[in-house]
């Protein structure tokens, strides 16, 4: 399969979690500077001497229409051409969200191939080395649930073939809420590749284009998903993530809340030639609100030379970006011109999306921010393994409390703290330290889990240690578990004032003490309270 089309990774994002941001994904495309603000980082600022309103207004619930019966006909054509031509000026304008027009093709529930059952290997393959493993069951998802594959990869775009993705990342569309949830899959995980052997799951791509598969190296892929984990893949966007920093850059940059220093080598300068040693130097990006620009963020996002924990670190990175790419593209607002600019930039990313269901997805992004995007990790649940060949990979933990099948499980669940099924937890932010950063850093901790961070005026307190009060009658439903662990803290430790009279839930003072640097990999599970 010949794949030729304009190396824009990110675009995933424009495809999939925010439809508008498709304007920035142009070559030579510059989006308009948006105003700076905090909203990118999820973070709320307090004016002086203004209370927080009592009442809060009831998220929009936009729900996905309704899927037809009638099964549509399959488009297999395959775009080999780059578009070319003037690149339109966007505008951000205040315009109001289009309608889900033209009318989608209906969503099928994938099934899995029964030529993949165990036992089966195509004519001349050898007996697998490693046991297969039965199939999973298909989890039981809510109706309406649509679940995205996302695929970089670092190999170079256009040529006959497939490389394998280093990026898999499954991004689900919960219709309650609506929601969001995403999840990356390690390239490492070893797993059955249906009609071939056990193998990586970053190889099914190559392997699926090798034997002309039917629907290719990404219609192999689905399968070994759908096989392996139990998840019906509805749709998929696959690029070359060697462009990230174009759009990153056509984005005016990106603010990110950095809570750990991250130290790697780096390139000297973007333009040096990469294997030449000698151009490389380590480099160290300290804790703070950082501005990135492309090459920055291609270097935060794939940086892990140094790092223990490797891919798992990355993901998370991967995750993060793709949350404030998202929170700023819907600050710019450009889902107006979706579909001028799906016309223009439809060949620059091979997807089976088509564009009535790009402009349902684009129509609930806001609706999707405002209740809540949930990230969860693979970390802890899987076991390190070398084959008989002698290749180190990770082997999926199924079973067992937290483990694979229960994280994977909450995919198609609202996030825990979603404001569309619970009513939201405030925290107020009090700085007492001299580093202006921490609040923010400190927010978007909050932000990530779902708790509503409003920043107070800062004092000048030397010396003081970080306090976490909660203003109700009592702990119950108060995820005093979750913001005591964000927080690096005892339950015990949290003060219950109980005064109806604040205007918030919880009140932290950050002293001298404070960290934002948590194990986020690791976070604890409400299942474990």
């Amino acid at each position: 399969m010949n794949r030729t089309y304009t190396p824009y990774w990110i675009t995933l994002v424009c495809l999939v979690l925010l439809s508008s941001l498709l304007a920035a994904c142009g070559a030579g495309s510059r989006l308009p500077d948006p105003t700076p603000t905090s909203a990118s980082l999820a973070v709320v600022k307090r004016p002086s001497a203004t209370p927080l309103p009592t009442a809060t207004a009831e998220p929009t619930n936009t729900p996905l229409p309704a899927t037809p019966e009638q099964s549509p006909t399959a488009d297999t054509s395959t775009s080999s051409e780059t578009t070319t031509g003037t690149t339109p000026t966007i505008t951000a304008t205040a315009t109001p969200q289009p309608t889900a027009s033209p009318t989608s093709r209906p969503q099928l529930d994938p099934t899995l191939d029964a030529t993949v059952a165990v036992g089966f290997l195509r004519e001349g393959e050898p007996t697998p080395s490693t046991p297969i493993p039965t199939a999973v069951p298909v989890f039981d998802i809510p109706k309406g649930t649509t679940n995205i594959l996302l695929l970089g990869s670092d190999d170079p775009i256009g040529e006959e073939g497939s490389g394998r993705t280093d990026t898999m990342l499954i991004v689900t569309i919960n219709p309650e809420g609506p929601t969001a949830s995403m999840i990356s899959l390690p390239r490492d995980l070893y797993v059955y590749i249906p009609g071939f052997t056990m193998n990586r799951l970053n190889t099914a791509l190559a392997r699926g284009d090798a034997i002309d598969y039917p629907g290719g190296g990404v219609g192999l892929l689905k399968q070994a998903i759908l096989y392996n984990f139990g998840i019906p893949i509805h749709y998929y966007a696959e690029v070359d993530f060697q462009g990230f920093q174009d759009i990153v850059d056509a984005m005016g940059g990106v603010d990110l809340a950095v809570s750990c220093e991250r130290t790697d080598w780096r390139l000297i300068s973007p333009e040096l030639d990469p294997l030449n040693e000698d151009n490389w130097e380590v480099f160290t990006l300290p804790i703070g609100v950082q501005h990135m620009d492309g090459d920055l963020a291609l270097w935060y996002a794939r940086s892990r030379l140094m790092d223990p924990l490797s891919d798992w670190g990355r993901s998370r990175r991967q995750q993060q970006l793709l949350r404030a790419m998202f929170n700023q593209g819907l600050e710019l607002n450009l889902i107006a011109e979706l579909p001028t600019l799906w016309n223009t930039y439809k060949d620059t990313v091979e997807t089976d999306l088509d564009l009535g269901r790009l402009l349902q997805l684009a129509t609930i992004a806001p609706a999707i921010r405002e209740n809540g995007v949930q990230n969860l990790y693979l970390a802890g649940k899987t076991q390190s393994w070398v084959t008989p060949g002698g290749a180190a990979v990770q082997l999926p933990i199924w079973e067992g409390r937290g483990m694979m099948h229960d994280t994977l499980e909450r995919l198609f669940r609202p996030p825990d703290l979603s404001r569309a099924m619970r009513k939201p937890i405030y925290v107020e932010i009090i700085n007492a330290t001299d580093n202006p950063d921490l609040a923010a850093l400190a927010a978007d901790n909050l932000a990530w889990y779902g708790f509503i961070p409003i920043i107070g005026d800062p004092i000048s307190r030397p010396g003081t240690e970080t306090h976490l009060s909660y203003y109700k009658p009592n702990f119950k439903e108060s995820y005093d578990w979750l913001i005591s662990w964000i927080f690096d803290m005892n339950r015990s430790e949290i003060e219950l004032a109980a005064d109806a009279e604040y205007d918030y839930d919880y009140r932290v003072v950050l002293g001298d003490d404070y960290n934002p640097c948590r194990p986020q990999l690791y976070t604890p599970d409400a299942f474990d309270q």
